[in-house]
């Protein structure tokens, strides 16, 4: 049964105006999005105190984990859009059963995931072609980022049922509360303490796993409509094939779009370093408007699957409509804020290293800059994708950035011998040549479902 919150919550969803409904569901998200970005950019002004090569050990490590993530948070992704289509169409015991069978696949597959890569975790970086320095200086750092991605992995299957009910200020809170404590430890760590960068990892690990125990007490709570039992806790074929068949392309898709940020750290290695921490503080720079704008993929996942499960075909796609709408206006107002103080913000991360490290910093960010509204494009285009169950879209939109655009222009230019310069270039070719293809298919995407409906459902003229 529905609580009369959540029921009210769910009729405004399927009923609200669809504009506030966006937005309000969306914000809480954008607010999260944008302190995750910010406790990742003092984690490296930190780090960047430390010394050269931690800091480039750390921007190398961080891809790596955000590639692994991807298992975890792939597994969520599917589970949420199973999820929130029982929710939608009122079937909340099966939502329940759904929510449960995600928990147990994520944590499964993310901890033979985390174990593998710990027991070969110096034979990894070696094969990701990090230089020795940054192995020596990262090592640690690396082990405990990956156990953490073991509490990440459930806690992002919570995030997703949080998310499945449209309740995205419980996310926002609880956090922001995880992040403020990450961000204290860290301080405490490396400033009054002096400690290296690994216990800035450590930091990570005890804010999630702090937010872990918080979020099992709420997922197993009898109170919650999608509460998780032990004695459902099991990988029947009957829930389990569906949301493998949905995130098997989500998570290798996400992992492929991490591994090629790996890829592209490790080809940067020819360029020393330096090249690597400046490819990744651009990034970084980007990321703030970056992370808040693509977080209506995350809303609109939820809202598409909702109203497909209650049949709202028209309003399925009107919610990525807006959702793009949202996403480039917030990713162009951050975009054109960061440029305006871009001058101001390099130095804070130049303060132990080379004078010529600002100068290659601000030739790559001249080009990932526009990554932002490229980005945030392909990521709500996918999310319409992911909501309407066509998962292996979004996979192709990754391999195609990755395995086309990415790596063999990069290949190439290296070849010509470009400069340091060419990951920025290949940062905005890939991109731009995704979204590009990606709008390609979703114009054949609307006249298929225009003439011809989405499994029982018509599109109303």
């Amino acid at each position: 049964m529905l609580s009369p919150k959540e029921q009210k919550r769910r009729n405004y969803i399927l009923n609200g105006n669809l504009w506030k409904v966006v937005l309000s569901i969306s914000a809480p998200l954008a607010i999260y999005g944008l302190f995750n970005y910010l406790y990742g950019f003092f984690d490296l002004v930190m780090v960047s105190t430390i010394g050269g090569n931690e800091l480039a050990s750390v921007v190398f490590i961080d891809e790596i984990k955000s590639a692994i993530m991807a298992f975890g948070g792939g597994i969520a992704a599917a589970g949420t859009v199973i999820v929130a289509r029982h929710y939608g169409a009122g079937n909340i015991d099966e939502a329940r059963r759904n929510a449960g069978s995600s928990f147990s696949l994520a944590l499964l597959v993310s901890s033979l995931v985390v174990i593998m890569t710990l027991l070969f975790s110096r034979q990894l970086l070696r094969l990701l072609n990090a230089p020795e320095e940054i192995i020596q200086a990262g090592l640690g750092y690396f082990n405990i980022q990956m156990i953490s991605t073991a509490l990440i992995a459930v806690n992002s299957v919570f995030i997703g049922l949080e998310k499945a009910k449209g309740n995205t200020s419980r996310i926002l809170v609880l956090n922001i509360i995880a992040m403020l404590i990450k961000l204290a430890l860290s301080a405490m760590f490396v400033f009054a303490l002096g400690k290296g960068a690994e216990y800035v990892a450590l930091s990570t690990l005890i804010a999630q796993g702090l937010l872990m125990v918080v979020a099992l007490i709420i997922m197993f709570d009898p109170n919650n409509s999608f509460q998780i039992k032990l004695k459902e806790l099991s990988l029947r074929k009957l829930y389990i094939l569906p949301i493998l068949s949905l995130s098997i392309p989500v998570f290798t898709g996400k992992f492929l779009f991490s591994l090629g940020k790996v890829l592209v750290n490790s080809m940067a290695a020819v360029y020393g370093p330096l090249a690597v921490a400046a490819f990744g503080i651009a990034m970084k720079l980007g990321g703030g408007p970056g992370s808040i704008s693509v977080i209506f993929e995350e809303s609109e996942t939820s809202i598409v699957s909702q109203n497909i499960g209650n049949k709202k075909l028209n309003r399925a796609m009107k919610t990525y409509v807006i959702s793009h709408v949202y996403a480039l206006l917030v990713g162009g107002l951050g975009l054109i804020l960061v440029s305006s103080f871009i001058d101001s913000l390099v130095p804070i991360f130049t303060t132990n290293t080379d004078p010529a490290f600002q100068k290659m910093i601000l030739d790559i960010y001249f080009w990932e800059k526009f990554s932002v509204l490229t980005s945030a494009s392909i990521a709500v285009i996918t999310g319409l994708f992911i909501g309407f169950k066509l998962t292996k879209i979004a996979f192709v939109l990754n391999v195609v950035r990755l395995f086309v655009f990415r790596l063999p222009v990069l290949w190439i230019m290296q070849y010509y011998n470009f400069g340091y310069e060419a990951l920025g270039y290949v940062m905005f070719i890939s991109n731009f040549a995704t979204m590009v293809i990606g709008f390609i298919i979703l114009a054949f995407f609307y006249q298929k479902i225009r003439n011809f409906g989405y499994m029982d459902l018509q599109f109303e003229h």
